[in-house]
């Protein structure tokens, strides 16, 4: 056990490598005049969201399991965006008012607005399979050699779902993301019944549902909070610029982002419109006392990037797993890692 734990803590080492950013604020001496944007866009930093149970067309304890898995893992992905959420108790309620609105075309905008967004998830598919291999012989391309393979059982867990993620009050769908996972493992075994607990299959397609949320990085993103530029400042320690987001909306050190410039325009038919740009990224400093207040923080950025940057520039958390970021074939590899890493216990390694 003991070598399977530091093996997988290696292939997550070397595959998402570390990054350093600067723990030091620039003090207010090293500050540096910035043009105006022509266009300054509010930022979303009270953003609320109500997040509704998924549907899944099976009630069972097996079902419930399910989806209460697949609802916890989409809370804590729009939690990580800072997004504050509704009450669950009250998101029962409103979800069938929700519902008979979009049927009908019509929402009521009376009083206070309950949320900016609302969350529809619908799980299609929630498969288990086993299968049987009797013991055979196979070739190996590492020792170049064919070697015996032992008779053993092999199970997986697949789950789908689609998640709508609908604007309020004006009920516009504005994404529909799909998500995938999966679960398996297998054992040695000549039993071709291949034997396992209902308990072990709920609790297979309970990690399908939470790994098919935690793999995508899409509805983070979506929620992903904005805010604008107020000042730069430059000094040994680097570029760096101040915007009117911190701790209160979720900031936390080394958050990456990307920056957005918004520019007036005269189009074909001689009309004004707003369009936008992106010309760099920059990653919150590495300092949650000095770096990080409640209302502000501080983004580390590229010399070269200083030219560009306007008060009233947006920035916009850019969510992206080190996993995600590697490509299909060796983020399957990464995340396969880190989800195994997840599920041993701190007595495994208090055990070796």
């Amino acid at each position: 056990m003991l070598k399977n734990i530091i093996v997988l803590l290696a292939v997550l080492v070397v595959i998402t490598g570390c990054k350093s950013t600067p723990s030091n604020v620039c003090s207010v001496s090293t500050r540096v005049e910035l043009p105006v944007s022509g266009h300054v866009v509010k930022g979303t930093a009270s953003t609320k969201v109500v997040v509704f149970e998924p549907d899944l067309k099976i009630d069972t304890s097996a079902a419930k399991q399910i989806t209460a898995s697949f609802y916890q893992s989409l809370r804590e992905q729009v939690d990580m965006t800072g997004s504050k959420m509704v009450d669950r108790d009250l998101a029962k309620k409103l979800k069938s008012e929700l519902q008979i609105a979009e049927a009908s075309g019509r929402y009521s905008t009376e009083g206070v607005p309950i949320a900016d967004y609302a969350i529809f998830t619908d799980i299609g598919v929630a498969n288990f399979s086993r299968e049987f291999k009797a013991a055979h012989n196979s070739y190996d391309p590492i020792e170049d050699k064919r070697v015996y393979v032992a008779a053993a059982c092999n199970f997986e867990a697949t789950i789908e779902a689609s998640t709508r993620i609908v604007s309020l009050p004006d009920l516009l769908t504005l994404d529909q993301i799909q998500f995938v996972g999966d679960q398996s493992f297998s054992f040695d075994t000549t039993n071709s019944r291949c034997p396992i607990s209902q308990d072990q299959v709920n609790s297979m397609i309970a990690k399908a549902a939470k790994y098919a949320v935690t793999r995508n990085d899409d509805l983070k993103n979506m929620l992903a909070p904005r805010a604008s530029i107020v000042e730069m400042r430059q000094c040994e320690a680097g570029t760096m610029v101040r915007i009117d987001m911190g701790s209160l909306q979720g900031v936390v050190p080394e958050w990456e982002v990307d920056f957005i410039t918004h520019e007036k325009v005269i189009n074909y038919a001689g009309e004004v419109e707003i369009e936008t740009s992106g010309y760099g990224e920059g990653v919150v400093i590495n300092s949650a006392e000095h770096g990080i207040k409640p209302n502000y923080s501080w983004v580390i950025i590229d010399k070269e990037m200083a030219g560009k940057v306007k008060r009233g520039d947006t920035v916009k958390v850019k969510f992206e797993s080190a996993c995600n970021s590697i490509g299909s074939f060796l983020g399957s590899f990464c995340h396969d890692a880190d989800e195994k890493i997840s599920d041993i216990s701190l007595g495994d390694f208090i055990k070796f």
